[in-house]
C-alpha cells in the first residue's frame, strides 16, 4: 500500500521526485546498491518491515526521521507548534479486533503440549504467535511458550521454552538489498521478529540460514531479514520452517 498503490496514484495526481515517509529508517549506498540500514533511533527502528522494497522503490523514497531520535522529532514538531508533539505514541495499525480483518467469528479449540496433553481452550489459534507466553491461560508454575499453531488440527501447541528454540530455518522469496544476489554463503545478523536487535553471527545460503546462537520463536510467514555488521540490510524473506 505504502510502497506500491500510494505513489503510485500520487505521481497520476500531482508527480514527484522523492516519495517520503514518517518510518524510522535510513536509506545508504552500499556498492553501488541501495539498501535499507537500521534507524539512528534504535528504539524506533522500522528497517526491519521494510527489506522487501525494490531499488527502483529504494531510489525514490526518503525518510527524514531516520537520523532522528524520537525526542527529538516531538521537539521540532513544538517548536513548529503542531498539536501532534505531544500525543502518545500509537503501536496498531488497526484498533479493531483481529476477527474482523479476517472476516471469521472464534474457532475454540484445545490447548495441548507438546506429547498431546490438554492444558486448556483457545478461541481462535490465529489469536496466538510463536515464542508467545503471555496470555495463554493455563494457570502458573513452569511458564509454557507457544511452540506451533496447528491449523489443520485447530490446536495451539505448547511447550518449555527450549521447545521454542530453533538453530537453522528455511527463507523464501528472498529479496536483495545491500548486496547482489548470490548463491555464495552469506554472512551477517538476523532479525525474526520487529522487536530487539539483529543477533548472530549467522550464515544464508541456498535459502537456509544457520546460527551459532539460540534463535527462539521462529514463527513460519514472519520476516527474516539479514544485516551487515553497519546495520545495512543484505537481503530479507519470509519464514518457510
Amino acid at each position: 500500500m505504502k510502497f506500491g498503490m500510494l505513489p503510485k496514484l500520487a505521481e497520476k495526481e500531482i508527480g514527484f521526485d522523492k516519495f517520503a515517509t514518517g518510518h524510522y529508517a535510513r536509506i545508504v549506498e552500499r556498492s553501488g546498491r541501495l539498501a535499507i540500514a537500521r534507524a539512528a533511533d534504535e528504539g524506533k527502528d522500522q528497517s526491519y518491515f521494510l527489506w522487501g522494497l525494490s531499488q527502483e522503490q529504494i531510489a525514490r523514497a526518503m525518510f527524514p526521521l531516520g537520523a532522528l531520535s524520537k525526542g527529538e522529532v516531538r521537539d521540532i514538531a513544538r517548536e513548529a507548534g503542531l498539536p501532534m508533539a505531544d500525543k502518545a505514541d500509537s503501536q496498531d495499525f488497526y484498533s479493531g479486533d483481529s476477527n474482523e480483518l479476517l472476516d471469521t467469528e472464534d474457532k475454540p479449540g484445545d490447548i495441548v503440549t507438546t506429547d498431546g496433553k490438554k492444558l486448556g481452550r483457545h478461541r481462535g489459534y490465529w489469536h496466538y504467535t510463536v515464542g508467545q507466553r503471555q496470555g495463554l491461560g493455563i494457570g502458573g508454575g513452569t511458564p509454557f511458550y507457544v511452540v506451533r499453531v496447528d491449523a489443520c488440527r485447530n490446536e495451539v501447541v505448547v511447550g518449555r521454552r527450549e521447545d521454542a528454540v530453533a538453530s537453522s530455518l528455511v527463507v523464501r522469496d528472498l529479496n536483495w538489498q545491500g548486496i547482489a544476489e548470490t548463491d555464495e554463503p552469506v554472512t551477517g545478523f538476523v532479525k525474526i521478529r520487529s522487536t530487539g536487535r539483529p543477533i548472530g553471527p549467522v550464515t544464508l545460503e541456498n535459502g537456509v540460514l544457520s546460527a551459532s546462537c539460540d534463535l527462539f520463536g521462529v514463527a513460519p510467514g514472519q520476516s527474516a531479514v539479514l544485516y551487515g555488521e553497519d546495520g545495512t540490510i543484505l537481503c530479507g524473506g519470509i519464514i518457510e520452517k
